[in-house]
């Protein structure tokens, strides 16, 4: 039996927005989800569905208000404790760092907030940047970076602590469809080489169907749909993912 790396039970996370006429989002409505070690899994979804939300309530960025989430079987409603925390990385679809760091100065800050430093930081960034083919652009400043090559500084930065869960919200946002291409490339030779766990989302059919063996489609902050793409096809009677994700986000 496969080892579960992520667990999400039951969960629920509703927003709060105004004062004298609050309104309410629900984002995330009673979700069960279970990511298997080793796995490319896929949560894809329109705009809005609560994508977002729930990684980072899986990261523990978000505080869930009901349910709770276990990483590789250790509860997390609580505390992350340090071990656990150190186990997991996030890297955003819109990466922002301090404008004015060069890669390698981003990197090596990063590096140190994660507890790295001398000839070990030294060593664990130069292989980052030769990993995300970076090298050329070591010495350029975040604000002079392509979105594409921005995108590949921050999957390097989300991978300095050796994390064994990776999560990637909307790793290939706002790209053209040639940058798109390579970073997908780079995202299925991390999980090759690597072996790591990736969870990414993204509302991308192609890339869904491109990478991930498994994918939950959500819809108003809940699973609509679970399986691998042929058993999504299947149940949504389509011929392709695309005719899949407009069934699947229909009203």
């Amino acid at each position: 039996m496969k080892k579960i790396a992520v667990e999400v039970r039951d969960v629920f996370k509703t927003y709060k927005s105004g004062f004298f006429k609050p309104r309410y989002t629900n984002a995330i409505q009673g979700i069960d989800l279970a990511i298997h070690e080793g796995e490319l899994f896929g949560v894809l979804g329109p705009n809005g569905a609560g994508k977002s939300t729930l990684l980072n309530i899986i990261m523990g960025l978000i505080t869930p208000d009901k349910g709770c989430v276990l990483i590789s079987g250790d509860n997390t409603c609580g505390m992350f404790h340090r071990e656990l925390r150190n186990s997991m990385n996030m890297s955003s679809g819109n990466p922002n760092y301090p404008w004015a760091l060069t890669v390698r100065e981003a990197l090596n800050f990063y590096g140190m907030l994660y507890g790295l430093w001398g000839k070990k930081l030294d060593v664990k960034v130069d292989g980052l940047i030769e990993l995300m083919e970076l090298k050329k652009h070591a010495n350029t400043r975040f604000d002079e970076l392509s979105t594409g090559t921005k995108q590949r500084t921050s999957i390097a930065k989300s991978l300095l602590n050796d994390p064994k869960i990776l999560l990637l919200d909307e790793p290939t946002s706002g790209m053209d469809p040639n940058i798109s291409v390579k970073i997908r490339a780079l995202i299925k030779r991390l999980h090759r080489e690597l072996k790591i766990t990736i969870l990414l989302t993204t509302h991308i059919m192609r890339e869904a169907e491109e990478l991930c063996g498994r994918i939950a489609f959500i819809k108003d902050g809940k699973i609509t749909a679970l399986g691998t793409k042929e058993k999504i096809e299947k149940m949504t009677k389509s011929r392709n993912m695309e005719e899949a994700f407009i069934e699947l986000a229909a009203d």
